[in-house]
């Protein structure tokens, strides 16, 4: 048992050590740092906001809509409306970071 657990720490290791050049190439794509125009961060937050407010917004219309509803299919649609707002937040943070934030 003991030289399972020391093979598969060797190979983690070496799996480890294989990739540190990876990690280091990655660094060195991008160019010096450039400065981003006003107009480019003011569209890069505006977007942001956009899908947080949306993402605020859907629960409450969700709630708002359903009121009148029977109990079971309208406790599903709110219940179910707390993760699309979650989804609506990450996918605004993803698109500010991918294309505002980390682009080369």
């Amino acid at each position: 048992m003991r030289s399972g657990s020391r093979s598969q720490r060797v190979v983690l290791a070496a799996a480890l050590l294989s990739s540190m050049p990876s990690l280091a190439s990655a660094m060195t794509q991008c160019p010096q740092e450039s400065s981003k125009s006003t107009a480019f961060w003011l569209l890069g937050w505006s977007v942001f906001a956009l899908f947080f407010i949306a993402g605020v917004v859907l629960p409450l219309l969700i709630f708002r809509t359903t009121g009148n509803a029977r109990p079971w299919p309208r406790w599903l649609l709110r219940i179910a409306s707390i993760p699309a707002m979650l989804a609506m937040w990450m996918l605004g943070t993803g698109i500010f970071l991918g294309k505002f934030v980390l682009v080369c």
